[in-house]
């Protein structure tokens, strides 16, 4: 028995029905034949689709980041820049500072040991900023992914489906550019989420 689009669309849901709705008539059709035909199941087909969103959503991020870490170019990379090298000036400062306050006369053995422990732990500390900065050794939280976060890792059942979908011929250029165009959204949101979040928890610490 033919299936509808319309009634194709009700039978998906969340991400996976957004995607098909943004999609040409003639793919909404195509994937509409397969699930028509009995070679793919709504459900599968929803799990197929969830599971290309969130594919192409782990490149997008891992893309974004990326390109801002090699936006030197930019204001933003200029900035970059200019606090990386603030950072480095403050570590050369602290450390002529700190040292010349160690060498003062009377300073007992353990008062100096105490104050080689604290250096070494501000400058741990400055260098671990001037990393979180450049994108390097420790990186900013917003640049990680979590394993276990649904939007973008699919489940088993998703990736069979999707490779389901695969295996039965399916692909189509303007499918693969309304895909790469919602994750790259996606993940620029996520992004700036993140650093939102991270900025506000950054001020309420102080």
């Amino acid at each position: 028995m033919t299936r509808s689009i319309s009634d194709l669309a009700s039978a998906l849901k969340g991400d996976a029905l957004d995607l098909f709705t943004n999609l040409s008539a003639e793919d909404r059709t195509s994937l509409g034949k397969l699930v028509s035909s009995g070679a793919l199941s709504a459900d599968e087909l929803n799990d197929a689709l969830s599971s290309a969103l969130k594919s192409e959503r782990k490149k997008a991020f891992w893309q974004s980041t990326k390109e801002d870490a090699d936006a030197g170019g930019t204001a933003e990379g200029a900035a970059r820049q200019q606090n990386m090298k603030a950072i480095s000036d403050r570590m050369e400062s602290t450390l002529e500072s700190r040292y010349a306050a160690m060498d003062r006369p009377g300073m007992s053995p353990q008062d100096r040991l105490a104050a080689l422990s604290k250096l070494s732990a501000d400058l741990k500390d400055m260098q671990d900023s001037r990393d979180q900065v450049a994108g390097t050794g420790m990186p900013m939280k917003a640049y990680t992914l979590k394993g276990g976060d649904d939007r973008f890792f699919a489940t088993s059942k998703e990736q069979a489906a999707g490779q389901k979908l695969k295996d039965l011929g399916f692909h189509s250029g303007t499918f693969d550019k309304v895909l790469a165009s919602q994750s790259k959204d996606f993940a620029q949101k996520y992004l700036s989420e993140e650093r939102t979040s991270q900025m506000s928890l950054g001020n309420a610490n102080k």
